[in-house]
């Protein structure tokens, strides 16, 4: 069982490494391409649908994810941000959300100052040694491959509980 905090107020995650498998695709032309889940995309469509909060916050500013962002309707999409502690307390701050009350998903290094800043810290399986460390939690899957999945399903488990889904 995901130690999640009491109160979960939103799922932040990293993109390349945690909703893909950290591999990209390149066309003959150059173009960019990613691969993305479909059983992540609906654990994250699932928490809109309940009106729970969601963000993505990568380095990577591509075309691709804010397309998938938006497929997703995640709702915090903050891109092209390497410094992901400043990039989350301007989160924070605009919104009102709780850092204590927040879970941030993460696959690499740069994740690591975001992940000590959360209520709960959750690594894919298949992350950098350094970010295994400090996880508080890890998930069975790999980055890319149903990981978001588990923390989703642990969230919609823990609001159904709460009585905060009002039967949605």
């Amino acid at each position: 069982m995901i130690p999640l905090p009491h109160d979960v107020s939103v799922l932040i995650l990293d993109c390349d490494g945690v909703l893909t498998d950290g591999g990209m695709y390149f066309n003959a032309d150059g173009q960019a391409l990613k691969r993305f889940n479909v059983k992540d995309g609906l654990g994250l469509t699932r928490l809109a649908d309940l009106g729970f909060p969601t963000a993505v916050v990568s380095g990577d500013r591509s075309a691709i994810t804010a397309a998938r962002c938006e497929a997703l309707r995640i709702t915090h999409v903050v891109l092209g941000r390497m410094d992901k502690q400043s990039a989350l307390n301007e989160l924070f701050a605009s919104t009102g959300l709780s850092a204590e009350c927040a879970v941030y998903m993460g696959d690499d290094i740069t994740d690591i100052p975001a992940m000590r800043m959360v209520g709960l810290s959750v690594a894919v399986a298949d992350a950098a040694d350094e970010v295994l460390k400090v996880a508080d939690w890890v998930t069975q899957r790999p980055g890319g491959h149903g990981a978001v999945r588990e923390v989703c399903d642990a969230i919609i488990d823990q609001l159904e509980r709460d009585g905060r889904t009002d039967g949605a």
